[in-house]
């Protein structure tokens, strides 16, 4: 009879086991959904439309910020202009690394949101992406020296996650994400 007991026993344990283990896959992948998003899970490019200017051209420079994850979505700070209060820093090198300011302040001029606005956010699923264009002269830029110059732009949200009601989101606690380095040429 004892052997009989023994085998109640374990099948009654490995149908309680059989059981919760669904239960606990279940809030294992709830557990991996709800954390932050990381820095592989956004990419930002940006593109040039040339890469030689004459000296008084207009430069038109193209950003995207793209959701890299293959299954999360992600919430981000739908105000892409140039500037603090915006999504993108503009970082200009000249030839020999040395840094080039602006002869006008990037700065976005938008206000940021008030708390409980969900508008200014967007939801990017898995691959999108959202952009926009800047368009400058390249005396505005200081690139008016002939030379080779380094263009990239940083990504950062100027919103802490804690004031937004959406997850996940990208917040000024994930950091900044720098885009590829865009090369071009200003000509004599």
């Amino acid at each position: 009879m004892k052997p009989m007991k023994v085998l109640v026993v374990v099948l009654v344990f490995g149908n309680l086991v059989s059981f919760a283990s669904p239960a606990t896959q279940i809030q294992e992948l709830q557990e991996t959904v709800a954390v932050k998003p990381k820095v592989a899970d956004l990419g930002v490019s940006l593109a040039a439309n040339k890469h030689r200017y004459s000296r008084r051209e207009q430069i038109k420079l193209e950003v995207k910020l793209t959701n890299t994850d293959a299954v999360k979505d992600v919430f981000v700070y739908g105000t892409l202009e140039l500037g603090h209060r915006g999504s993108f820093t503009l970082y200009l090198r000249d030839a020999k690394g040395k840094e080039v300011p602006p002869r006008i302040i990037l700065e976005a001029l938008e206000s940021l949101p008030e708390p409980g606005d969900k508008s200014a956010f967007v939801k990017l699923l898995p691959f999108h992406f959202i952009g926009t264009e800047y368009g400058g002269s390249i005396p505005e830029l200081n690139m008016d020296r002939p030379g080779r110059y380094s263009i990239w732009v940083e990504y950062h949200c100027p919103i802490s996650t804690a004031d937004v009601q959406l997850s996940p989101f990208w917040g000024k606690e994930n950091g900044t994400i720098k885009s590829n380095v865009v090369e071009i040429e200003v000509l004599p």
